[in-house]
C-alpha cells in the first residue's frame, strides 16, 4: 500500500493562535525532544513513529472567518491506516489538547479521532517518489547503505554490485502496465465530471512546455499547441526578499504574517505550503487541472521523477473552502530557490496551469521568474514545526538505496 496522506485545516479560538504558536515552536525547535526542560512541555515524539514519513504544523490566516481569525493546519504523510495513523499520534504527544484544545469543536483526547476526520481535507491530486515504501523499509535501506559504507572505510571488500536481473525488468514492467491501466478509467471520470472542453483545455496547457517527451510533442503538433507568446521579455519587478508581503491583484489574500523562509534549510530537506486564491468561476478548471495531474502522478510517473523532476519526495494540491483556494504541501529536497528554478525549467506549462487561475498570478506565468517567485512567496506559509523521518537523504539517495537493498538473485551471494 503505498504512503497516504493527510490534511488537516482546524479553525482556532479567536485570539488563541499567539498562545498555539508558542506551543507548536518551541516543538519545532526541538523535533527531536533533545533538549526537554525538567518538568517536560508539550511535545510530539516524531521521531519515535514507525510509519510516519513527513509532518507539519503551521498557523495560516482564515479570512472566511474575518480578520485577524486563523487556523491550524496538520499535515502529514504515513504508512498503514488512518485509524492506526491517529492512533499513533495520540501516543507520541505528550498533552494533545495543549495542542488540539485550542481549536473549535475540539472536545478533548477521546474525541481526536473523530475531530480529526471532520477536518481532514482530500487531496485533488497527490505525487509520491517511491510509491512501495514504507518510513521503515527506507530507514533499513539507508542503515545498509552507511553499514556498506563503513565496512569499505574499514578496508573489507566492496560488497558486489547488481544489476536488474530480468526478472526484476519484466516485474517492475508489469507493476507499471497493471498500475497505468486504470487511467482510462481516470479520463472517463474527468469527463464526466468537468465536460471535455474543460479537460481538453487543461490537458493542453499542462503539456505545452513538454516537447522534450515524444508522445507530448506528437499531441502539441497534432494540436498545434504551444506556449503563448510572452507579454514582454523582461520582468515587470525586481526581486526584494526584504520587502513586506502584500496581495498582488484585489481579491487576493497574504495567507501568513510571518516571514516565509522560516524553517527552510534546516536539514537537507524543506517544506513548502502554498495557499492561493483562485478567481470566482475557475474552479472546475483547476480541479480539471489536478484530476490530470493525479492521473499522471498515480499512474504513469516512475519512480523517483516527477516530469523529470527527482527532488521531490511528497507534494499534495487541494481545492478548499469551496472550490475558492488552492493549497500545496510538499517536501522536497534542496533550497527554495533551486527547487523553483527546476521546476520552472522543467514543467513550465505545469505551473501556469496550475496557477494562471490565481489571484496576483503573473501576466507571463512562470517565465517571468522573478515576479512568479514574488507571487509563490507572497502565499506561502511557513511550518512552526516540520519532522522527516530520514532529514538528511535525497530521493536520489533513497532510490539508490533501495536498489542496493533490493534481495540478491538466486545463485547470487555477496
Amino acid at each position: 500500500m503505498p504512503p497516504r496522506c493527510l490534511t488537516v485545516l482546524a479553525a482556532i479560538r479567536q485570539g488563541e493562535d499567539e498562545a498555539l504558536r508558542a506551543v507548536l515552536r518551541p516543538i519545532g525547535d526541538d523535533i527531536n525532544g533533545t533538549r526537554m526542560p525538567p518538568g517536560g512541555r508539550p511535545h510530539v515524539a516524531f521521531p519515535k513513529s514507525a510509519g510516519i514519513h513527513f509532518a507539519r504544523f503551521a498557523i495560516l490566516s482564515d479570512p472566511d472567518r474575518g480578520p485577524g481569525r486563523a487556523r491550524l493546519l496538520f499535515a502529514s504523510v504515513y504508512d498503514g491506516t488512518l485509524d492506526a495513523h491517529l492512533a499513533e499520534l495520540v501516543a507520541l504527544t505528550s498533552d494533545l489538547d495543549a495542542i488540539w484544545g485550542r481549536c473549535e469543536d475540539y472536545a478533548g483526547s477521546g474525541d481526536f479521532a473523530a475531530f480529526v476526520k471532520a477536518h481532514a481535507h482530500e487531496s485533488s491530486a497527490y505525487y509520491i517518489a517511491y510509491r512501495d515504501e514504507t518510513a521503515a523499509s527506507v530507514r533499513r535501506a539507508i542503515v545498509a547503505r552507511r553499514a556498506d559504507e563503513l565496512a569499505i572505510d574499514a578496508g573489507e571488500p566492496r560488497p558486489p554490485h547488481r544489476g536488474p536481473s530480468f526478472a526484476d525488468r519484466l516485474t517492475s514492467m508489469i507493476r507499471r502496465v497493471i498500475r497505468g491501466a486504470p487511467i482510462v478509467v481516470d479520463v472517463v471520470v474527468a469527463l464526466a465530471r468537468h465536460g471535455f472542453r474543460t479537460v481538453y483545455r487543461s490537458t493542453l496547457k499542462l503539456v505545452a512546455s513538454l516537447d522534450r517527451y515524444p508522445f507530448f510533442k506528437l499531441v502539441n503538433e497534432i494540436t498545434s499547441n504551444a506556449m503563448p507568446p510572452r507579454h514582454s521579455l523582461f520582468s515587470h519587478v525586481s526581486p526584494d526578499v526584504c520587502a513586506a508581503r502584500a496581495p498582488l491583484a484585489p481579491g487576493d489574500e497574504i495567507p501568513s504574517g510571518l516571514r516565509p523562509a522560516f524553517r527552510e534549510d534546516v536539514v537537507t530537506q524543506n517544506q513548502l505550503t502554498l495557499v492561493t486564491v483562485i478567481e470566482p468561476g475557475y474552479e472546475h478548471r483547476v480541479r480539471a487541472v489536478m484530476s490530470a495531474i493525479d492521473s499522471y502522478a498515480n499512474r504513469l510517473a516512475p519512480p523517483g521523477s516527477l516530469i523529470g523532476i527527482s527532488t521531490i519526495h511528497f507534494v499534495r494540491w487541494l481545492v478548499i473552502d469551496d472550490g475558492r483556494r488552492l493549497m500545496m504541501v510538499s517536501d522536497y529536497d534542496g533550497s527554495w530557490e533551486n527547487y523553483i528554478d527546476e521546476f520552472a525549467e522543467m514543467i513550465v506549462s505545469g505551473l501556469d496551469a496550475i496557477w494562471e487561475t490565481a489571484i496576483g498570478f503573473p501576466p507571463d506565468g512562470a517565465r517571468d521568474l522573478p515576479a512568479f517567485k514574488r507571487f509563490l512567496r507572497s502565499h506561502q506559509v511557513p511550518a512552526e514545526v516540520f519532522f522527516s523521518a530520514y532529514p538528511d537523504e535525497t530521493v536520489l539517495n533513497i532510490a539508490r538505496d533501495i536498489r542496493r537493498a533490493a534481495p540478491m538473485p538466486l545463485g547470487v551471494t555477496s
